[in-house]
């Protein structure tokens, strides 16, 4: 049986949990323009504004790092050049920020049972 969070924790998980729905569908979008022969700059485009998306939720939560790392893939995504030449990359930001997410759900669970512990 896990341990009661606090309200600041519990609202630090909702937000990380709306991101990563929001990151699967970039990881989705990501894999389509990946599989598409033709219309990829739909593709892209949609991935941008995916991505800005992500990015703005987790400046509001607090996670800087992952918010950078969802800049760059908006960046990337912007930038001229061939799509095969953005899939490893894109890909690459993909993995990372679902590792960040996972981390930042494990660090607000550990904060939050390490300050309690502390207020007992």
């Amino acid at each position: 049986m896990g341990a009661k969070l606090s309200g600041s924790a519990q609202r630090a998980l909702e937000s990380l949990e709306e991101a990563r729905r929001k990151w699967e569908r970039v990881r989705s979008l990501v894999e389509q323009a990946a599989s598409a022969r033709t219309g990829t700059d739909m593709f892209l485009t949609m991935i941008w504004r995916a991505a800005t998306d992500v990015n703005r939720i987790f400046m509001s939560a607090g996670q800087g790092v992952l918010a950078d790392q969802a800049n760059q893939l908006a960046m990337l995504v912007k930038r001229g050049g061939a799509l095969s030449t953005k899939l490893r990359p894109m890909r690459e930001f993909v993995a990372a920020v679902n590792a960040g997410i996972d981390r930042a759900k494990k660090q607000v669970v550990d904060s939050d049972r390490t300050s309690g512990e502390a207020t007992d």
